[in-house]
């Protein structure tokens, strides 16, 4: 009897695990995905703003995810990028046109974070520019304990931009790596209070450079049947230039970075 007890808790606590696709992260990635003919679609608004001078830039994506059962998801999505900027040398206001990009998202669940001793996911997403290709490679740990979620991810992402030095053709590279930590407590049902931090680095290949920042802030999330919405302001905390040390860098990265994205789920 006590046997049956823990088998059929285990396969509700497996179904309950299945169905959370809710995210309550906007930065920090769970291992959970969409089940077999599940489908979901995601609005991103990032807004990254502050350096020496004023800098606003603003990303935005469209997603469409679907579940392909097995336990692995895809997802497609449009991107969406421009900024604003003072320039110093003409003493004007500077807007860059808007560039569009399309990527493609792989997300293979190995263990769940609730019904093993910890959730385990991997990711692969391409995202193809008319100037840059990327590939982001994402390591997805996770655990759900009471009422408490932890999530850290591991980041690798290359990146390959084409441009043009002394009149030729240039491929310029770039390496992203970092570390991504959320934790997020559930106040009800509904809510989801938490805390994100984010050590990220961009090495230049070009200029040997490797710039690093550390971000930490709030997030807080609101998930009902078949949408929730995530809410987090993350800003710069610490920042070095290849082992410089200093209050921030703003050569790479900028003073805060915020994040909205809400989903529909059908």
């Amino acid at each position: 009897m006590k046997k049956n007890i823990l088998v059929a808790s285990f396969l509700i606590l497996s179904t309950i695990s299945l169905m959370a696709q809710d995210r309550v992260f906007n930065y920090t990635y769970q291992s959970s995905v969409l089940n077999k003919g599940e489908k979901e679609i995601e609005v991103w608004m990032s807004i990254l703003e502050g350096k020496e001078d004023y800098y606003r830039q603003i990303r935005n994506r469209v997603e469409y995810e679907v579940g392909l059962g097995s336990n692995l998801q895809t997802a497609f999505y449009v991107n969406t990028y421009s900024k604003t900027a003072f320039d110093k040398t003409s003493g004007k206001m500077v807007t860059s046109s808007p560039t569009l990009s399309f990527s493609n998202e792989w997300k293979y669940k190995f263990s769940d974070a609730t019904a093993n001793a910890i959730g385990f996911a991997g990711y692969l997403e391409f995202t193809v520019a008319a100037n840059k290709f990327e590939t982001e490679i994402k390591a997805i740990f996770d655990k759900r304990l009471g009422r408490s979620t932890h999530a850290l991810n591991l980041l690798l992402e290359p990146e390959y931009i084409h441009t043009a030095k002394n009149g030729e053709e240039y491929t310029e590279k770039e390496l992203k790596y970092g570390v991504f930590y959320g934790y997020a407590y559930e106040l009800n049902k509904n809510w989801n209070l938490g805390i994100e931090a984010n050590y990220k680095n961009v090495f230049l290949k070009e200029d040997d450079i490797t710039h690093s920042a550390f971000f930490v802030g709030p997030t807080i999330s609101y998930n009902t049947k078949n949408f929730w919405i995530n809410a987090s302001v993350s800003p710069q905390i610490a920042g070095n230039n290849s082992g410089v040390n200093s209050n921030l860098n703003l050569d790479e990265f900028t003073k805060l970075d915020s994040r909205i994205i809400f989903s529909f789920s059908f």
